[in-house]
C-alpha cells in the first residue's frame, strides 16, 4: 500500500482505521507512517497525525524510539496543523515515556494544557497524559493541579471538565498518600 497516497484519497474513520490498522501490521509500515507524518504536504501531515494518534492506541511500544520526533513536531510551530499536536497528545497518552524522556514529555504536555488557543482535544489528550506521568511523582502532580486549575478556569469546554473531573481525584489522592503522618 502507498500510504501517502492513501492519506489524501479519502477522509473518513473508516479509512483512517484501514490506515491505522495498516501502520499497526508491521515495523516498516509504522517508518512509512511517520515519513510522512514529519516529512509530508501539511496536508499529509495532519491527516498522518489521526492515524497515529491511533497507533499509539494500538501498539504504543513501537512510539518509543521515535519519541524525540514526535515531542519535537510539538514544537514546531504555527507551519503545523493542530492535528499533528492533537495525534502526538493522543498517542503520549498510551506510550510508554522512558525516564529520561519523562520530563520533557510531561513539559510538552503542561504546555498543551494551558493554552487557551489550543484545541480542547488536544489540551483533553494532554491532560491525561500528563496525569499519567506525573502519579509516580508528588511533586509534578502538584505543579498538574496548578495549570488544570488555570485551564478550567480558561475554558468552558464541556470535554475537559470532564477529563479533568475524572483525572482530579487520582491526582488529589497522590497528595494525600504523600503527606507526612
Amino acid at each position: 500500500m502507498n500510504l501517502q497516497a492513501e492519506l489524501v484519497r479519502e477522509h473518513s474513520a473508516r479509512q483512517t482505521r484501514r490506515l491505522t490498522t495498516y501502520a499497526c501490521s508491521h515495523p516498516r509500515c509504522l517508518a512509512e507512517l511517520l515519513k510522512v507524518f514529519w516529512y509530508g504536504t501539511p496536508r499529509e501531515r495532519q491527516l498522518a497525525a489521526d492515524v497515529l494518534g491511533q497507533v499509539g492506541e494500538k501498539r504504543p511500544r513501537w512510539l518509543v524510539p521515535h519519541l524525540a520526533g514526535l515531542l519535537a513536531a510539538v514544537h514546531a510551530g504555527a507551519e503545523h496543523h493542530p492535528a499533528v499536536r492533537r495525534g502526538v497528545a493522543r498517542a503520549l497518552q498510551f506510550v510508554p515515556v522512558p525516564a529520561d524522556w519523562q520530563a520533557r514529555a510531561f513539559d510538552t504536555c503542561l504546555e498543551l494544557l494551558a493554552a487557551p488557543a489550543e484545541p480542547v482535544a488536544t489540551r483533553t489528550y494532554a491532560l491525561t497524559a500528563a496525569a499519567r506521568l506525573a502519579l509516580p511523582h508528588p511533586e509534578l502532580v502538584a505543579e498538574l493541579l496548578e495549570v488544570v486549575d488555570l485551564a478550567l478556569r480558561t475554558t468552558s469546554s464541556a470535554a475537559l471538565r470532564s477529563r479533568a473531573a475524572r483525572e482530579i481525584p487520582k491526582l488529589r489522592a497522590v497528595l494525600r498518600e504523600d503527606l507526612p503522618n
